[in-house]
């Protein structure tokens, strides 16, 4: 015989998922009329939407070919990587991000660019404690990339590094902005995936020209970018590009290094993950990573077909989000200092 508090608590499980299943309905509806919009899309011959990227003043397009899982793939050859930068650009997209640590990616992107380099806006990124592996980091990106600059450096992944003395003379990010002095690259940006109290004392510098960091309508209610860090980047005009718009790779898949892996949110909500990303005020574009040519024409189709969440969608995207949030907890790693401690 249940307890009145087993009865409180299979009633309150109860609601809960009526609740998610009436509104993944409302938004499988909403889904499956943005689907139809994105075969047609995908068909479109006109030139894909762009949005100035903060106070670069450049103009990129609304999807940026993201490299981290080609790059990881064990399937995936440089030559696959090289293939596919060039049917990106074929496709209108004009920006592509990279890293030293997306294993082969650098040297794919390199490889496709050749002539092309001027076509698109570059970014790569510096994972460092200090300034010899800022350096020995950067010189590889050059040669891996065969190009004397790059457009966009990040400060990668600021959670997982030791940030002391990185402002100081000797520190990091001060080696960065020499970077940018020197003409090596002509913006300096800072990327993370978790621990958003840590971009706060370099967007306060008003050097930080672009921030990457995790959007998307899940996560928000873990790690809060959307609150904290992103009204901070557009105070000060920084550019925003909106990373693990679909949560990243699933973990139970074996993440990017499994060439058959899954993103992390259920298919049903991709194309509203995107719509979400794109509404949020100050994002410019989408670093959407790809492990093929097919992938990469469905994403860039769900981009074409963007239409801003109308407040009711949004309503019900956010009550799902804040259930998924429950299952997924902090899977990029500790929201706060003091869990990073323990």
């Amino acid at each position: 015989m249940s307890t009145p508090s087993e009865d409180r608590m299979s009633r309150r499980r109860f609601m809960q998922q009526t609740s998610l299943a009436a509104g993944s309905a409302m938004l499988s509806a909403a889904w499956a009329e943005a689907g139809e919009q994105t075969s047609a899309s995908a068909k479109s011959a006109e030139p894909l939407p762009t949005r100035i990227l903060g106070k670069t003043k450049v103009p990129v397009t609304v999807m940026t070919l993201g490299t981290a899982p080609c790059g990881f793939s064990p399937k995936t050859t440089i030559q696959d990587i090289a293939d596919l930068v060039n049917e990106a650009i074929d496709l209108g997209i004009n920006s592509i991000d990279t890293a030293p640590a997306y294993q082969k990616a650098e040297e794919g992107v390199g490889l496709g660019l050749g002539r092309r380099r001027k076509e698109v806006f570059l970014a790569t990124k510096v994972r460092a404690n200090n300034l010899q592996e800022a350096e020995k980091s950067l010189t590889n990106s050059f040669k891996m990339l065969r190009t004397d600059y790059i457009d966009l450096l990040y400060y990668h992944s600021l959670g997982n590094l030791n940030l002391e003395g990185t402002f100081e003379p000797e520190g990091v990010f001060t080696w960065l902005l020499k970077q940018k002095q020197a003409g090596k690259c002509r913006f300096v940006g800072v990327s993370g995936h978790h621990l958003p109290g840590r971009f706060a004392p370099f967007l306060e510098t008003d050097q930080v020209d672009v921030v990457l960091m995790a959007l998307n309508f899940v996560d928000r209610h873990t790690y809060r970018f959307e609150e904290t860090v992103l009204p901070l980047a557009r105070k000060h005009q920084a550019g925003v590009v909106a990373m693990k718009v679909f949560g990243g790779a699933d973990p139970k898949g074996g993440g990017y290094g499994n060439p058959n892996s899954v993103a992390f949110l259920p298919a049903e909500y991709l194309s509203l993950a995107v719509r979400y990303a794109l509404s949020l005020p100050g994002v410019t574009t989408l670093n959407l990573g790809v492990r093929n040519k097919e992938q990469l024409r469905e994403n860039l189709a769900m981009v074409r077909a963007f239409q801003p969440l109308t407040p009711e969608e949004e309503k019900k995207l956010l009550t799902v989000g804040k259930e998924l949030a429950e299952k997924w907890g902090p899977h990029f790693g500790p929201v706060t200092e003091e869990k990073q401690k323990t």
